[in-house]
């Protein structure tokens, strides 16, 4: 039976990347391949049921300790820091605020929403809390393959980061109300004091879930810096890097900690500090073998929601409710996306996204993905199965519906996107310019990239004190010039 699951896993993941290139070629705006990929498991699981006569279950040990960290990983390690960093307090905001104030606002919600005739099945307020923190996890996949980094740099940055800080902050919030339910056995009635614990409890897991990824990351770069024999193996450096990476998420997790917040910082210490100390085979190959793995695992990560579909019970769920949360999710979505560009008006100050890149960040945060539907797997409580099926509703109407209807969202906006064949034009001639011309031009951007950082305190610290202690002498590395964005 392993061989034949092991097939329709094959065939699922040729079908996708089949289908997402046939997308691609012919623009086809109104199908987004996280929808085919879902698609594509429901189907795999009618056809398992009906000719096996099984059911696969949503395994969430496989999906957060073998599927999550290879997208988190290589997400940190490719990312484009220039950008990242420039906006990294408006990532920030969006990624860390703006996630705890949905979930304020979707608990109050829903507390008050579970008061009226409208619920019949009523919850307990440690059930509540649960249910809305797991509807804190957005996914911004769909958003941004339509939103390219060359067309809106800040936008990309913004949503990408997004994301990840999304991910680790919501888990964070769901492992704090969980923890603290545990251990005080539920509660009947909020109060300050029990608020408090929770945001201490969830400052103490983000700053300690940050320095396992920076300590991680930085034993790895004093290891090839120091190990010169490795450079004349790029396999070798290749696996220790992705091995060293995955460490850091399991010694996260067994801390009960962040690990997607540990393994995101470690990805962006290793592109920093490691990376220079590695061969040339090993730069190129990491990049590439990084990014074929978690595109892979991405693509079976949604075809998985699909497959699980079916283990939830339909009838049990409350659809008025569900619905009603559905609203108040589109709600404090709008509010916690607008209410500091509002403060920047109300200060006659400009912010950084127009008022259309706004609407594409409020819009492409509505949609929950697989990880909102694997925390409220793991709920084990009276009413389990209401909430799953409540969550399970908003991943599926938000992430199939949401990302049909994006392209049209743009366009009735008013946001305006670059002709995809004047890019592919625009390439092709930068393509021809001279290698000198390159060089030249690679060289300056990296100078007035070095510049930049060292204006700054932290930059002249970093430039003169951390680098030397982590990298190899500059006569020691391998060419600088690469695929890699500084």
């Amino acid at each position: 039976m392993f061989q034949v699951e092991a097939l329709i896993v094959v065939i699922i993941l040729v079908s996708y990347i089949l289908t997402a290139h046939v997308i691609a070629v012919k623009r086809i705006k109104f199908l987004h391949e996280s929808v085919v990929a879902i698609l594509m498991g429901i189907v795999t699981a009618l056809f398992i049921k009906y000719i096996f006569n099984e059911d696969i279950n949503f395994d969430t040990e496989l999906f957060f300790n073998f599927l999550l960290p290879p997208i988190i990983f290589a997400a940190g390690y490719n990312l484009h820091r220039n950008h990242f960093f420039d906006n990294f307090w408006l990532i920030s905001y969006h990624g860390i605020i703006c996630t705890i104030l949905t979930f304020i606002i979707l608990s109050a919600f829903a507390l008050f929403m579970n008061e009226t005739s409208l619920v019949q099945q009523k919850m307990g307020q440690d059930e509540i809390l649960l249910l809305t923190a797991t509807l804190c996890a957005t996914d911004t996949v769909a958003a941004l393959t339509l939103i390219k980094e060359k067309e809106y740099p800040i936008l990309n940055s913004v949503l990408f980061g997004e994301g990840i800080f999304n991910d680790a902050v919501s888990i964070l919030i769901f492992r704090s109300v969980k923890k603290y339910l545990s251990e005080d056995g539920g509660f009947s009635n909020l109060s300050m004091t029990i608020s408090l614990r929770l945001c201490v409890d969830f400052v103490y897991l983000l700053l300690m879930s940050l320095i396992v990824g920076v300590i991680v990351g930085a034993l790895s770069s004093l290891l090839f810096k120091y190990c010169d024999s490795l450079i004349n193996h790029p396999v070798k450096e290749t696996s220790l890097i992705l091995l060293l990476g995955y460490a850091s998420y399991l010694v996260s997790e067994s801390l009960h900690l962040s690990g997607i917040l540990s393994l995101f910082c470690c990805g962006i210490i290793m592109a920093v500090y490691t990376y220079p100390n590695i061969s040339e085979e090993a730069q190129h190959g990491t990049q590439l073998a990084f990014d074929t793995i978690g595109y892979l695992v991405e693509a079976f990560v949604f075809a998985y929601l699909g497959i699980t579909t079916l283990q939830v019970d339909y009838k049990q769920i409350p659809w008025g409710f569900s619905l009603l949360l559905l609203l108040s999710v589109i709600l404090a979505r709008f509010v916690t996306v607008f209410i500091l560009p509002c403060c920047y008006f109300l200060m006659n100050k400009q912010f950084k996204l127009n008022t259309q890149e706004l609407f594409v960040v409020w819009y492409s945060g509505l949609i929950r993905g697989v990880i909102a539907f694997a925390l409220c797997i793991t709920i084990k409580t009276t009413n389990s199965e209401i909430i799953q099926g409540c969550v399970l509703v908003i991943v599926l109407i938000t992430t199939i519906f949401g990302s049909i209807l994006l392209d049209s969202f743009i366009g009735l906006i008013g946001m305006k996107r670059a002709d995809p064949e004047l890019n592919q034009i625009n390439e092709f001639m930068l393509s021809q310019t001279s290698e000198t011309d390159a060089s030249v031009s690679y060289y300056k951007s990296i100078g007035e990239q070095k510049a930049k950082l060292k204006k700054g305190l932290w930059g002249g610290i970093e430039q003169n004190f951390v680098r030397p202690i982590f990298q190899k002498p500059k006569t020691n590395q391998v060419s600088e010039i690469s695929m890699h964005t500084m």
